[in-house]
């Protein structure tokens, strides 16, 4: 399974699958998915884009949803996809040709009342500030 979300500031019982789908349900403009090596020290190699393009339509069925992929200068690769159950699928990998790897997503262009889940509406707030 695809790696969980490890970001001190973002705590949430729920993993990153679960969120990205409940975001879907919501309006947004992109979700950008990250593919990194699992070897912190080392960066994903450069690689043939025809090899990265026919891996891709194998291992992910919704492939056409896929906006654009692109190599960042940290040695990752960037997915932009407008479609949830795409970027879960990418957010699932182990594996990308062959180089074990780790999965995140980019957070910042999804709002955070997408990924409340119980909000109390009927608690005042004065009584939520005292808590």
């Amino acid at each position: 399974m695809g790696s969980v979300v490890n970001n001190i500031y973002f705590k949430s019982n729920k993993n990153v699958n679960e969120l990205v789908i409940r975001a879907g349900q919501k309006d947004f403009n992109e979700i950008n998915v990250i593919i990194s090596n699992a070897d912190r020290n080392k960066k994903i190699p450069q690689l043939n884009p025809f090899l990265v393009q026919a891996f891709v339509k194998k291992a992910v069925n919704r492939h056409d949803n896929i906006d654009n992929m692109k190599y960042t200068r940290q040695g990752k690769i960037m997915f932009t996809t407008k479609d949830p159950i795409c970027a879960v699928q990418l957010l699932s990998l182990d594996k990308f040709m062959e180089i074990d790897v780790t999965t995140n997503i980019i957070w910042e262009n999804l709002c955070s009342r997408f990924l409340i889940f119980d909000i109390p509406v009927n608690t005042p707030l004065e009584e939520l500030a005292e808590e």
